[in-house]
Formats: C-alpha cells, sequence, structure tokens
C-alpha cells in the first residue's frame, strides 16, 4: 500500500512539472528537459560502465558534450539566436575531436573504445531525442503554421500516457499472449493493443480539446505512431537494463526508478513525430 502511494504521489508530481515544462514556454522547457537529458545520460553511463573503472576527467567532458548537443539541436527550434546557436555548435565539434583525442591516453583496458562508444551513443540514443521534443513545440516556423505547436508536444505526452494506461489496464486483465518474451516478460499483446485503442479514441477527441491544430486522420496518425514506437522505446530501454543486469535504471523517482524509466518511450516517439511533423504535414 505504501509503495502504492509513493509510485502515484511521483507519478502525479512528475505529470505536474512536464506538463509545467511544457506549457510555460521555450525556456522553461530547455531548463527543465536539459537537467532530464543529462540526468537520464548519467543513468545511461552507469548502466554501460559494465566493470570498467570510472574516470572523473571523461565523466566531465562527455557531460559537457551532452549540454552542446543539446542546445544545438534545441537551437533549431529558432529560440536561442544565431550567436548562440552557432556557438553550441562549435563546442560540439571541439568535444567531438576531444574526445577521440583523449581517449587514446586513457589507462587501456580490456576493451579501450567501448567507453567512448557508449559515450557518443548516450548523447544520441538519449539528449538528442529529448532536446528534439523542444525543435518542433517551439519552432517559430511551426508557431506560424499552428499558433501553439506546444500544444501538439502536450499531446505527444498525453498519447504516451494513455498508451501506457490503456496497455497496463487490459494486459493486467486480459493479457495472454507475450509480446516480446525475451526482453520484457510481463508485456502482452492484449496490453499493446489496448494501448493503441486508447491512444486512437484520444486522437479522436483532440480536435474537439484543441481545433485548429491537426485534422483528426492526422491526430489519429500521431496516436498510432506514438502508440507503437514508444512500446519500441520501452522495449530498446528493457534491452538495455537486461543487458546490464539491472532492474531499474535509477533510482531516482522513487516507485517508478530512474529517468530512463519514465522517459523511454519518449525516446523513439520524438524523432518519430518530429519526421511525421516536419516531411509529412
Amino acid at each position: 500500500m505504501k509503495n502504492l502511494l509513493t509510485r502515484t504521489f511521483t507519478g502525479i508530481l512528475f505529470i505536474v512539472i512536464i506538463t509545467t515544462a511544457v506549457l510555460s514556454g521555450a525556456y522553461t522547457f530547455l531548463g527543465i528537459f536539459g537537467i532530464v537529458a543529462l540526468l537520464g545520460y548519467v543513468e545511461f553511463l552507469m548502466l554501460t560502465r559494465f566493470g570498467r573503472p570510472f574516470d572523473q576527467l571523461t565523466f566531465v567532458i562527455d557531460m559537457a558534450g551532452a549540454c552542446a548537443l543539446f542546445l544545438t539541436a534545441f537551437s533549431y527550434s529558432g529560440q536561442l539566436g544565431e550567436s548562440l546557436h552557432k556557438a553550441s555548435i562549435l563546442t560540439y565539434l571541439i568535444y567531438l575531436v576531444a574526445r577521440s583525442i583523449i581517449q587514446l591516453y586513457l589507462s587501456p583496458d580490456k576493451s579501450p573504445v567501448m567507453g567512448w562508444a557508449y559515450s557518443i551513443l548516450g548523447q544520441i540514443y538519449i539528449v538528442l531525442p529529448l532536446a528534439l521534443l523542444g525543435v518542433w513545440g517551439y519552432s517559430t516556423e511551426y508557431q506560424l503554421l499552428y499558433g501553439h505547436p506546444e500544444y501538439i508536444l502536450m499531446a505527444l505526452f498525453a498519447f504516451i500516457w494513455i498508451n501506457d494506461t490503456g496497455a497496463y489496464v487490459v494486459g493486467s486483465t486480459l493479457g495472454r499472449h507475450r509480446l516480446f518474451e525475451r526482453i520484457s516478460p510481463k508485456k502482452s499483446w492484449e496490453g499493446f493493443f489496448g494501448g493503441l485503442l486508447f491512444c486512437i479514441i484520444l486522437a479522436l477527441c483532440l480536435n474537439y480539446i484543441i481545433p485548429g491544430m491537426l485534422t483528426t486522420v492526422q491526430w489519429v496518425i500521431m496516436g498510432i505512431l506514438t502508440s507503437v514506437f514508444s512500446t519500441w522505446g520501452d522495449l530498446c530501454e528493457s534491452l538495455l537494463k537486461r543487458t546490464a543486469g539491472a532492474k531499474d535504471s535509477g533510482k531516482l523517482l522513487p516507485g517508478h526508478g530512474g529517468i530512463l524509466d519514465r522517459f523511454d518511450s519518449e525516446l523513439l516517439a520524438s524523432p518519430v513525430i518530429f519526421i511525421y511533423l516536419t516531411l509529412v504535414l
């Protein structure tokens, strides 16, 4: 009972923080999600050490690189100005060169390239997708098209949350056929289609909740894409944890695990919806 209360309180607080970050403007989003991206990146680096010794120098440099990448990607929203846009790109390029050279002088171990590879992979897998949320959520171009693109960004989170809810409700009551037993034994096909159905129902309502953004068909397609790719995002993070031999990615969120446990769905849904809104619409 205590664990349920803790999980519920953390979940409500999580939703409040995300809603505030999205609807309070680009700079609030930048601050909150910049912290989220860095914390998620730290969890990834800890999960992928695989017995390698902790090196403070590369850790600090990798964190600086992650900050530069987040600012570089976010700056394409047009919210940071030309000078900061160029500075962030330059900083990240310097990081890529410096990180490569530093690896040459680190103490050799069984896999000298492993830390280097995971440093870059974590930035691409975690930092970049979270920054992309801000690109289309606060893009000056999208503001001309939609007026308030942050409402579409908020809808993405709503799709992810309703997908998780539908998958849990249907999966826990009707789940019989395993979706991906090798990676996540508890997930079922019934739960997947339950989450998908909940997303479609929400999509059919969104044209009335926030009119003038997308058509009903466009909302439904966005809901389907979000459901499918957020499920894959969840499975990819489960694969990471299973490989690392960890139950949760961290302990930052009581009752929920770590940052990656809460944002795993966004890591694949974010670039896919970015592509959908940019190229298709």
